[in-house]
């Protein structure tokens, strides 16, 4: 199943809302370029679903723009389950491979956005396979490898 990259968010510290780019320049085994998870180990990028970010909205009573819920990627059409190992492929190049879904129980999540969080229930989080630059519009691919 195909989807499309909504927006690209980074921001240089942590426990601050992302800002939306014009493209990103994802970098193997690094993550995102200018994001403070850059150079992590694990959870390099995170991943919101669009579909989830609006039953967000809806439940909420206002809008999530774009990075406000921490995500690096919001991306609209994929798998409502994307199992760990599922390989992300962009149309431009760059791979992404799913690591973990949301967070562990018990574990703290220091970001929220007017009180809610989607990343510790809703979230993906990916390490990058293969880099190159995304921009929004892109399709991207849940496959099999």
């Amino acid at each position: 199943m195909k989807g499309v990259v909504e927006a690209i968010c980074s921001s240089s510290r942590r426990q601050e809302p992302k800002t939306p780019l014009s493209r990103g320049v994802f970098e193997k085994d690094r993550g995102l370029s200018g994001d403070s998870h850059y150079d992590m180990k694990e959870r390099q990028i995170s991943l919101l679903r669009l579909e989830d970010i609006r039953e967000a909205e809806k439940e909420a009573g206002f809008s999530f723009p774009f990075g406000s819920l921490a995500e690096n990627l919001v991306v609209r059409d994929l798998p409502e389950e994307l199992p760990v190992g599922t390989v992300l492929e962009a149309s431009g190049g760059v791979v992404l491979r799913v690591v973990e879904k949301g967070k562990r129980p018990g574990e703290p999540h220091s970001y929220d956005y007017r009180g809610w969080c989607l990343l510790p229930v809703k979230g993906y989080f990916l390490e990058v396979l293969e880099g190159g630059v995304m921009l929004p519009g892109e399709e991207i691919e849940a496959v099999t490898r």
